[in-house]
């Protein structure tokens, strides 16, 4: 009789084995899209603060306070317009300065940093109210900087 030294798996083993795997991967696969998706939208919150940032250092510059927007009406109204970025001929003072502080060149150059599915190609607005407090949010409202209760005015009132 021939003694056989089988080293390894039957192929039934390794079945098993993929099997089994296939079912963790089924079933971990959705929380880890979740928590993909949750460390995206922690990095675009805090884009998007950076920028609240950049405006609000940029309005209390002296140097700059004559071209930072303003309110016209109570509430808050839209700032998008008013950042012009640099090498643009209609580029002012305060949006070179919050250009120079983000480190950036054009809106895409910034735009591009964003990759959760709300804010994902840029979809985030900038508004000022008339106290001079900025705010940015995604347009589906479900980032908001600064966050609630947290609204510091830029004019030093």
């Amino acid at each position: 009789m021939k003694k056989t030294n089988n080293k390894g798996f039957s192929l039934v083993e390794l079945i098993i084995v993929i099997a089994i795997m296939a079912i963790l991967i089924g079933v971990l696969a959705p929380q880890y899209m979740k928590y993909v998706e949750k460390s995206r939208t922690s990095a675009d919150k805090d884009t998007m603060d950076s920028l609240y940032n950049a405006m609000t250092i940029a309005a209390a510059d002296p140097d700059t306070q004559e071209n930072a927007p303003t309110a016209s009406t109570s509430g808050w109204s839209d700032v998008a317009d008013s950042v012009v970025f640099s090498g643009s001929t209609a580029a002012d003072d305060w949006s070179n300065a919050v250009c120079e502080t983000l480190g950036m060149t054009s809106w895409s150059q910034y735009t591009s940093k964003f990759k959760s599915k709300t804010c994902k190609g840029g979809s985030i607005e900038m508004a000022i109210d008339e106290r001079g407090n900025f705010r940015v949010t995604s347009k589906d409202g479900s980032i908001t900087i600064p966050e609630k209760g947290k609204t510091s005015s830029s004019s030093g009132t």
